[in-house]
């Protein structure tokens, strides 16, 4: 039983670990191209780029040089901007 509760623990850890070196590798390769990538965008555009790339916000704060909570802010803000844009055009389509 405690070997079971052993391997469970240990893959999980495993787990963790390989997700934090995927985090690391993306990074590394954001950050190496971070000029080609981000050059002459705005603090926005950096935040929605990096986003879509899959970075957490948390990284998306450091390489932006801003805060975890700005960053999920603009987020939330976008994704409510988004909404507003597409449920007029879904209430036109119905009205036809």
């Amino acid at each position: 039983m405690k070997e079971d509760e052993f391997r469970k623990k240990l893959i999980k850890k495993l787990e963790e670990l390989s997700t934090k070196i995927d985090a690391l590798i993306q990074v590394v390769a954001i950050t190496s191209r971070k000029e080609i990538i981000t050059k002459g965008k705005t603090k926005t555009d950096k935040i929605v780029i990096l986003s879509d790339l899959g970075l957490s916000r948390k990284i998306i704060a450091l390489i932006v040089g801003t805060t975890t909570e700005a960053v999920s802010v603009r987020l939330s803000q976008l994704k409510a901007e988004k909404k507003k844009i597409k449920k007029p055009k879904e209430e036109e389509k119905s009205d036809e």
